[in-house]
């Protein structure tokens, strides 16, 4: 039987704003502050808050040229040609559910459910990586849908064949690298720091600030092609790591 992220990465476009959509005056009240634009790290992963899970490039911030790159492929490019159901916003809420789904996998340790829905070399990496984790660092990983905001795609890649297979098709892959930020138990932060926000980014500093989620998701579009949206990479990383 197929795990639950599996199937939802198969619908991943066809994901609604209603299903992940929070309160909007919550929201407004309690979005992440912006993340410093300067970090310092040490490289040995014992020392740090989450260890790396791949060696993938730490990213946090939207570069404009992307999201006007973003824009042009899914509109003159994926629509037309790949999938005429995928947008953007469809694509960052199935893409904050999968995160979710990942997270509770990784912080428990029982990757059984998520191993369909990343790639062969991904889960193997992944699986190796995580086994090092403490049970301290694996519990950073514990994020509930709530405590996942600013979420973002970063960057649409599109890969095709310069020759055809032998039934003349020519293969076309898709990848979307998404970013989100997050922090444990982020709405009770606030209440506690009576939506001061200058005490909450200082309580959250002083946990090494928040957690940075980079996903990179892919899709092979290839004529005659049955696939779904796979994971092939993943990291998270504190803003502030030692």
């Amino acid at each position: 039987m197929k795990s639950v992220l599996h199937q939802n990465l198969k619908n991943l476009t066809k994901f609604s704003g209603g299903v992940l959509r929070l309160n909007p005056s919550t929201f407004k009240r309690h979005t992440l502050p912006s993340v410093i634009t300067c970090r310092c790290y040490n490289h040995n992963n014992s020392d740090r808050i989450i260890p790396e899970l791949m060696e993938f490039p730490q990213l946090y911030t939207p570069k404009i040229t992307n999201t006007i790159r973003n824009r042009f492929l899914a509109a003159t490019l994926i629509r037309p040609y790949f999938d005429k159901d995928f947008t953007i916003g469809q694509f960052c809420s199935g893409a904050k559910l999968a995160a979710h789904q990942v997270s509770q996998s990784l912080a428990t340790g029982d990757l059984s459910d998520i191993e369909d829905s990343l790639t062969p070399s991904c889960f193997s990496t992944v699986s190796r990586n995580l086994s090092l984790f403490s049970m301290k660092q694996r519990a950073e990983l514990d994020l509930q849908l709530d405590d996942i905001s600013n979420h973002y795609l970063y960057q649409i890649g599109i890969m095709m064949d310069d020759q055809p297979d032998e039934f003349g098709n020519y293969g076309r892959q898709v990848e979307c690298t998404w970013v989100a930020q997050a922090f444990k138990d982020f709405l009770s932060l606030v209440d506690e720091c009576g939506g001061n926000p200058m005490d909450v980014k200082r309580a959250m500093d002083a946990q090494g600030g928040p957690t940075v989620l980079n996903f990179r998701f892919i899709r092979d579009y290839t004529k005659n092609v049955e696939d779904s949206w796979t994971i092939n990479a993943l990291n998270y990383y504190k803003v502030l790591q030692p």
